[in-house]
């Protein structure tokens, strides 16, 4: 059995390497962008944006993920955290930033290996039935609305925030020249 040599450490036997992460100047201000446009747009529509019905319009950003890469994904995931600090439930809303993100990654994650622009419509999809669990899970006591009716009501109003208004979003931002000069895939 051939096993190949290890290369040699450059840190002393019994010391710790550092960890270094390096983000570039772009992605982070795009990270900050994003965050700051879904924030903004939860808290200018939060009549729409909280609650048992709703359709929260921020939410259509999640089918431009793959097109931002993991940037987009940091991004979505801030951006949920922020707008969420202003929900009047109070901090129990601050927990869907855990599925947001996990989801988030799926959608930049499935476009990326696939390179199929209709795999976002079925990530998106799928964005709003997790999502839909988790918040209209979180919604049916305070509102005292029957679970299956709370998720239904949540689901659907995410699927048309996400794939009604998100998979043009898209669309449109995959044409755009600009856009791809600025993130190329």
């Amino acid at each position: 059995m051939n096993l190949l040599p290890v290369p040699p450490t450059k840190t002393k036997p019994g010391k710790a390497r550092k960890m270094q992460l390096k983000i570039k100047t772009k992605d982070l201000a795009l990270i900050s962008i994003y965050a700051a446009l879904y924030a903004a747009l939860v808290i200018v529509l939060g009549g729409i944006s909280f609650g048992p019905i709703q359709v929260r319009i921020a939410d259509s950003m999640v089918a431009a993920v793959p097109l931002l890469g993991l940037p987009g994904v940091l991004g979505h995931t801030l951006g949920v955290f922020a707008g969420n600090l202003y929900s009047p439930l109070g901090p129990i809303d601050l927990l869907n930033t855990i599925p947001s993100f996990a989801m988030s990654f799926v959608v930049y994650y499935l476009y990326k290996r696939t390179k199929n622009d209709y795999a976002v419509i079925a990530s998106c999809a799928a964005y709003s039935v997790v999502l839909g669990i988790t918040v209209g899970y979180m919604l049916s006591a305070p509102f005292n609305i029957p679970l299956p009716l709370s998720i239904a009501y949540v689901i659907i109003g995410n699927l048309v925030a996400t794939v009604l208004i998100g998979w043009p979003l898209f669309k449109l931002l995959k044409r755009n020249a600009m856009f791809q000069r600025w993130f190329p895939n």
